[in-house]
């Protein structure tokens, strides 16, 4: 998994997405890594292949469990990490923007089936649960889907399966909605706005003054914000973002360890090292020792 791009209007760039072929599959493991908060135009639909994820967003937390899948909706603001400690965990995601479907601007297909689903805030997050009969049509289409990628000219036969298993989500919504604690209300705009701040600077000495300037509101707003949306404060944030992305690169790069504590936002080796292990429960180098069964470089 690659670091996430962000452009300069402050909208999630997925890897592998086009402007000509607006969908894309990953395959992620969650195993010992999160995904960092992030949002996008794009809509998700995926499921569990092994272990369980852990879906948050803000006031709200949803587990997905093996065999489960999940639909997340247009510029939801979410972070992913595995929620089966210790067991491997690994997710396949069907990403596509609304287009795919939907087809030009102000299409009928836009304006009856997509749009009334992305414009509804109430709708963020849904659980597709195993074992509903419409469920179970949408995981195996959701497989089906997974399974048509690794053929060639399957993009007319992608988009039919996606716009078949759409309509099977929102008469399962339809059919659950009542039920189903999974749809809730709108995030604000200021925790997003601060993150992006967070996610583009992260590298550089920033601090809380520095971000609570970004939106134009106090120090003192700020923390609130954080504790109340994320339990967290901003620089706690702020940590654990560039921890993260130190694993990336202990993992996807043979950079020195030192170059990686300076990229990542740490000016001290000492504290980078101390913050991984707290975090973790090893060092930089006996992380990348265990993961890479490389030769270790200092």
């Amino acid at each position: 998994m690659g670091s996430f791009i962000i452009d300069e209007n402050q909208v999630e760039q997925i890897e592998g997405m086009t402007t000509e072929y607006p969908y894309c599959l990953h395959k992620r493991d969650l195993t010992d890594f999160i995904i960092p908060w992030h949002w996008h135009e794009e809509l998700e639909l995926g499921y569990i292949q092994e272990g369980a994820s852990k879906i948050t967003t803000i006031g709200a937390e949803y587990t997905v469990r093996q065999g489960d899948g999940f639909f997340i909706n247009s510029n939801v603001m979410d972070m992913k990490k595995n929620a089966a400690l210790g067991e491997r965990t690994v997710e396949i995601n069907h990403i596509f923007h609304p287009v795919f479907l939907s087809g030009h601007f102000k299409s009928r297909f836009e304006k009856k089936y997509v749009a009334p689903v992305i414009n509804n805030h109430q709708i963020e997050v849904y659980i597709i649960r195993k074992g509903r009969p419409l469920s179970d049509k949408i995981l195996a289409n959701l497989r089906r889907l997974k399974e048509l990628q690794s053929y060639e000219d399957m993009e007319l036969q992608t988009r039919n399966i996606l716009s078949e298993t759409w309509l099977l989500l929102l008469e399962d919504i339809r059919a659950n909605r009542k039920t189903d604690k999974t749809l809730q209300s709108h995030q604000p705009d200021r925790i997003r706005s601060m993150l992006s701040f967070i996610h583009n600077h992260y590298k550089d000495k920033i601090t809380v003054a520095q971000i609570a300037d970004a939106i134009g509101i106090s120090e003192r707003e700020a923390m609130r914000s954080f504790r109340r949306s994320l339990n967290q404060s901003p620089i706690e944030y702020l940590i654990s973002y560039r921890l993260n992305e130190a694993k990336k690169l202990l993992l996807d790069s043979r950079l020195p360890i030192t170059e990686i504590c300076y990229q990542c936002g740490f000016s001290d080796s000492s504290y980078f090292g101390k913050s991984f292990r707290k975090a973790y429960g090893l060092s930089p180098r006996e992380y990348r020792s265990r993961e890479k069964g490389d030769a270790v470089l200092s």
